[in-house]
């Protein structure tokens, strides 16, 4: 469920995460007036934020809400705390790689370190529309990256996630049954010294 719906009660759980030297990791749609947001946001580590497409019909059709207020929640958070993008790619509905690209681009305009998730669709409910293809997800993949330094293939199986060192291209963060940081070492890639940009245990 939406953690905004409840907000007076994720505001006080973060709050006491936080005195227990917790992380708070809050995922959302979004959709969520300016004020509240900044008052949670300095409880929050890191939040991922659904960008569900990139266009006012999209929104108003497909999900009865706006775009806008979304894209200045993901502007707001980008200056508080480590911030991800998940966009979910409905077949012939936000499949549109040039539309994808736009949503890459705009990213790379606040920080084109914010990794971006492009995670494949299955018909369920009330959507009957066909599974994402993986062709289709590959080329949205590649146009993303020509924006972005972090993209990433979300419920494709087999597909490689693993991290890549923006700078000198090696691994950095091994994804596949189970998960090496090797690659990190004080924050920065162990091989050429580069920041990575993530929420994780500072002492690998």
């Amino acid at each position: 469920n939406e953690p905004s719906i409840w907000y007076e009660f994720v505001l006080e759980t973060a709050k006491s995460a936080k005195k227990k030297g917790l992380k708070n990791v809050l995922v959302t749609n979004g959709f969520i007036n300016e004020d509240p947001l900044n008052e949670l946001l300095p409880y929050i580590d890191a939040v991922n934020i659904d960008v569900k497409g990139f266009t006012e019909k999209y929104y108003k059709d497909i999900c009865k809400g706006l775009l806008e207020p979304v894209k200045r929640t993901v502007e707001i958070a980008a200056k508080k705390c480590h911030v991800e993008i998940t966009t979910l790619v409905v077949t012939n509905l936000n499949d549109d790689i040039e539309e994808i690209g736009r949503i890459a681009s705009w990213i790379s305009g606040i920080d084109r370190n914010i990794p971006l998730h492009l995670s494949r669709y299955f018909p369920n409910y009330k959507l009957s529309n066909a599974p994402t293809s993986e062709n289709t997800l590959i080329k949205a993949k590649e146009e993303s990256k020509k924006y972005l330094n972090y993209v990433y293939v979300g419920n494709l199986w087999g597909y490689d996630n693993s991290t890549y060192c923006p700078n000198c291209k090696k691994t950095v963060i091994k994804r596949d049954l189970t998960v090496s940081m090797d690659g990190i070492k004080n924050g920065r890639c162990k091989y050429c010294g580069r920041e990575i940009p993530l929420v994780y245990d500072k002492n690998l």
